[in-house]
C-alpha cells in the first residue's frame, strides 16, 4: 500500500524542479532573484516561502535560504525592483566608489526617465532618481551596475551633497588619478552655477 505522502509524485517532482529553477537564476545574484526572472508562479514562490527554502525580501523579490544575507542587498534589491534597468548613483555611488565618508541614508538609484516605473513601491530606503546613463558613465560593482566616478562627481555636483563633501571626493579622485583637469573644471563650474542659482 502507499503512503499518503506519496500519492503525488509528479507534484513533488515540480515542486523541487521549480526550486531548482530559482537557484540557476539565484545563484547569479548572490542569492537573490525576482518572480519576473523566471516563468515560476507566485503561488509556487510562496509555497517555498512557507517551506523555509526561500525568504521574502519585498514583494516579488526573495532570497535563497542557501545564502547569507549579503552586504549589498539593498543595491541588489533596487536593482531588480527597477526590472535590472536602474544604475546604481549619486551617494551610494560615491560611497562605493570609496571617495568619501558619507553614510548614505537610502541607495540612490537612477531609472531612465523614457521607462514607466515598475509597478510596485520602490524598496524601504531607496532615494529613485529619473534620467538616462549611457553605457559609458556605467560599470559594475559586483553584481550590480554602479555610476562611475566621472558620472557620479557630475551627478552630484548639480545637487544631492553639500558642496564641501563634493570637493573632498573631488580632491580624492584627484588623489587617485581618477579625473582630469576638464572633468575636475566642469565640476567646479557646476558647482558655482548650483551656487548662484540658490
Amino acid at each position: 500500500m502507499l503512503h499518503a505522502n506519496n500519492t503525488n509524485p509528479v507534484k513533488q517532482s515540480d515542486d523541487m524542479g521549480t526550486l531548482d529553477e530559482i537557484a540557476e537564476v539565484a545563484k547569479y545574484q548572490a542569492g537573490y532573484v525576482a518572480t519576473y526572472q523566471l516563468e515560476v508562479s507566485r503561488q509556487m514562490f510562496s509555497h517555498h516561502e512557507t517551506k523555509g527554502r526561500l525568504e521574502r525580501v519585498i514583494p516579488g523579490i526573495y532570497r535563497s535560504a542557501a545564502f547569507p544575507i549579503s552586504e549589498q542587498e539593498e543595491h541588489i534589491v533596487a536593482y531588480l525592483w527597477s526590472r535590472e534597468k536602474g544604475v546604481i548613483s549619486h551617494q551610494t555611488a560615491l560611497s562605493l566608489h570609496d571617495l568619501s565618508d558619507i553614510l548614505p541614508k537610502a541607495t540612490d538609484i537612477t531609472v531612465p526617465d523614457d521607462e514607466a516605473l515598475p509597478p510596485q513601491e520602490p524598496p524601504p530606503r531607496t532615494r529613485v532618481h529619473r534620467g538616462r546613463i549611457p553605457e559609458e558613465d556605467r560599470q559594475w560593482h559586483h553584481i550590480v551596475p554602479i555610476t562611475t566616478v566621472a558620472r557620479t562627481l557630475r551627478d552630484l555636483a548639480v545637487g544631492g551633497i553639500h558642496p564641501d563633501l563634493l570637493r573632498q571626493a573631488l580632491e580624492e579622485a584627484r588623489r587617485r588619478h581618477l579625473v582630469d583637469d576638464e572633468l575636475e573644471w566642469k565640476i567646479i563650474r557646476d558647482l558655482m552655477t548650483r551656487r548662484e542659482e540658490r
